[in-house]
């Protein structure tokens, strides 16, 4: 039987030394990718292009100028060669079986569009990589999970919507897709993932859109990357702090698109997110959350910011696709 192929893709921006690091990773694959691809998202300088041009001469290099992640994910779909394109961050290192763990989700569990892997830190040194990991980190454990085979089961103990499995099913750091259906649910939200504007949601978004259309996602523990977290602590707050507001602005998303029936769910647990940091706030006064008041009280401003920031992104990624169009 002739496997899938496999595109392995890095959307990159201004971090060179990093992105060497994670093509050395992807080139020492035990199952060869039948295509790495470089897309280098609007970039400040000719560094990252270089780089791929005088080391790694092998693999394709894209340049997509309209800033953005979900542009440059866009990008990849679109231009990718493989049946699968698995895409992995240039702050990450890729183990070397990890296309070939991907391609065998796919290949097993043809009603499958997308797989996360599991996510653990590369190192564990400053501030900033222990507080991130102590928040929660990226990993999800040893154990499979398929959606929606195992939502009517507990999650930490407590029964939740379909939404909230969603959501703790990993994230874009090592995420792969099979390329015609992530292309006939329309690819990545370009208003997520915006940076400062709106930095993150894409990856939840593409996966919902998936269960939403009756295809089933993965969680394949065996597909391990390794993710360098931010050593201040004061740049792991940030991230913290705006992966809640984008959050908050995704499941707002949701409910507006969503029938009444629908609805409800999404609005149970966007209410269950908007009081979580507050119950974090009753946890550290009790000495049980490893974030400080100060970062939770703005943890919690922004969770009420990203209610209504989605619209607001939404324009300011119609008018950068514009802007670049003309």
């Amino acid at each position: 039987m002739t496997s899938l192929t496999i595109t392995a893709a890095i959307c990159t921006r201004n971090r060179p030394l990093q992105l060497a690091r994670a093509l050395d990773s992807l080139l020492a694959q035990s199952m060869a990718p039948a295509e790495i691809m470089v897309v280098d998202n609007s970039p400040s300088d000719e560094a990252t292009a270089m780089l791929v041009t005088e080391r790694f001469s092998g693999v394709r290099y894209l340049r997509e100028p309209v800033p953005g992640l979900d542009f440059a994910r866009n990008r990849a779909l679109g231009e990718a060669t493989g049946e699968i394109v698995a895409f992995l961050d240039d702050d990450a290192v890729a183990d070397r079986d990890w296309c070939r763990a991907l391609v065998q989700v796919f290949e097993s569990a043809p009603d499958v569009a997308v797989c996360t892997g599991r996510v653990e830190p590369l190192i564990l040194a400053s501030p900033g990589q222990l507080l991130f990991e102590l928040n929660g980190g990226f990993s999800r454990g040893s154990r499979r999970i398929r959606l929606p085979d195992h939502a009517a089961e507990p999650l930490h103990g407590w029964p939740v919507p379909l939404i909230a499995w969603a959501i703790s099913l990993g994230c874009g750091c090592a995420y792969a897709v099979r390329r015609t259906v992530a292309l006939q649910l329309g690819g990545f939200d370009e208003a997520l993932d915006l940076g400062g504007a709106l930095p993150g949601g894409g990856d939840h978004d593409l996966l919902w859109r998936a269960l939403q259309s009756g295809w089933r996602v993965e969680y394949e523990p065996e597909a391990v990357a390794w993710h360098e977290h931010r050593r201040e602590a004061e740049a792991a707050y940030e991230q913290i702090i705006g992966h809640q507001r984008a959050l908050l602005a995704f499941l707002c998303k949701q409910v507006s698109h969503s029938s009444l029936r629908g609805a409800l769910p999404l609005l149970a647990y966007l209410s269950w997110r908007l009081l979580k940091p507050g119950v974090r706030l009753v946890r550290r006064g009790l000495g049980r959350d490893p974030l400080p008041i100060g970062v939770l009280l703005r943890m919690w401003g922004n969770c009420f910011m990203g209610l209504g920031a989605y619209p607001l992104a939404s324009r300011i990624a119609r008018t950068r696709r514009e802007q670049y169009a003309a």
